[in-house]
């Protein structure tokens, strides 16, 4: 069955409203671009194969897609920035199951859900988290919507600047990372809305950090990454292992930062491509999607690679199984289906264990 549900905001309100100017450009952001001589890793590569993508439904067509989950019932959520067909709902063999929440995000930039199976949406452009019930319905929302304000240390001024990615512990309280390299996350294509503000106190997405907070969304600890020198670090992802680690990744600088649950810093694993999406599946093995590097690895628990597939590459073609930019990714509990969220080449890839 294919339902809509009700539109959350009405984001073209927002855009007419004074969105219109962009603050000027800053000498610390980096475009982003593919791992300079980036190679296959000294890996073996998986044993998976390229099968039948999901279709976009409603004869529409995905828009960037930002995000994929899996449900606790093991069907696939994807999140792109298709305002029609925002967030689609797929069974486990591939059937529509619905379409929901139309336009609930400017840019919807990651995806996750919970052991409740409540489900997370973040919007990197309005600088908002929503909490969703499984249905779909709105259970809290984080941030003010278009708003950045300073940091200030020791408490927490109830705003993101630009929220990339969230993890959860065992003990509810969630991990929030932000700071998308100063960029504003300009959208590739034509379904997309743009993001321009007014007179903003500091640059979007110049704060790269992680944020702690408790089941109820109360502050609990954060920690930046930026050491003020050379580009602005890009905090695009964020779990929690089996070790009760705590892994951050930052896109521009191909690492991992590992930091135990208080936030304090244990060590930085280095990537040979981008560290841009992390996912730890049901038997704890850690995954890791490489952005516009075009491959999605097997991590052991030091962060080592142990196995990789894909290739990068632009193509317009449907049939193509080029990845453009693998953003974020999920993995089945038994481990025999990868999705990959696929944000320059609009659509979702379909692994399968051969």
């Amino acid at each position: 069955m294919c339902t809509s549900k009700r539109v959350f905001i009405g984001w073209s309100v927002l855009l007419m409203a004074g969105m219109a100017a962009a603050a000027s450009p800053d000498a610390r952001i980096a475009v982003q671009m593919p791992t300079p001589g980036v190679k296959a890793p000294d890996a073996p590569k998986l044993p998976y194969r390229f099968v039948a993508k999901p279709v976009a439904p409603l004869g529409q067509r995905f828009g960037n897609v930002a995000g994929v989950a899996l449900t606790k019932a093991g069907h696939l959520l994807v999140l792109n920035r298709n305002p029609q067909i925002m967030m689609v709902e797929y069974d486990a063999a591939g059937r529509l199951v619905r379409t929901f929440n139309p336009n609930i995000a400017i840019g919807g930039h990651g995806m996750r859900v919970d052991q409740h199976g409540n489900i997370w949406v973040i919007d990197s452009f309005l600088n908002i988290i929503w909490k969703l019930a499984p249905t779909g319905d709105p259970l809290m929302v984080m941030g003010k919507r278009g708003a950045i304000g300073q940091w200030t240390e020791g408490a927490w001024n109830g705003m993101f600047n630009q929220p990339l990615d969230i993890a959860f512990d065992g003990d509810d309280n969630f991990y929030v990372v932000q700071g998308h390299g100063g960029t504003a996350n300009a959208p590739a294509c034509d379904l997309c809305a743009t993001y321009e503000t007014v007179n903003l106190p500091v640059s979007q997405g110049s704060d790269a950090r992680v944020l702690k907070f408790d089941r109820t969304g109360k502050l609990l600890a954060s920690r930046s990454f930026d050491d003020g020198g050379g580009p602005f670090p890009t905090i695009h992802s964020v779990i929690v292992t089996p070790r009760g680690e705590v892994w951050v990744a930052d896109r521009q600088r191909n690492r991992i930062n590992v930091l135990d649950r208080e936030l304090r810093p244990l060590r930085e694993i280095p990537e040979p491509v981008h560290a841009c999406g992390l996912y730890v599946d049901a038997r704890g093995q850690i995954w890791m999607s490489s952005g516009m590097d075009g491959m999605v690895m097997q991590l052991d628990p030091d962060g080592r690679i142990v196995g990789w597939i894909g290739e990068a590459g632009h193509s317009d073609d449907p049939e193509s199984d080029l990845i453009g930019e693998a953003h974020y990714l999920a993995v089945t509990p038994d481990q025999k289906a990868i999705y990959i969220a696929d944000s320059v080449n609009a659509k979702v890839l379909k692994l399968q264990r051969q």
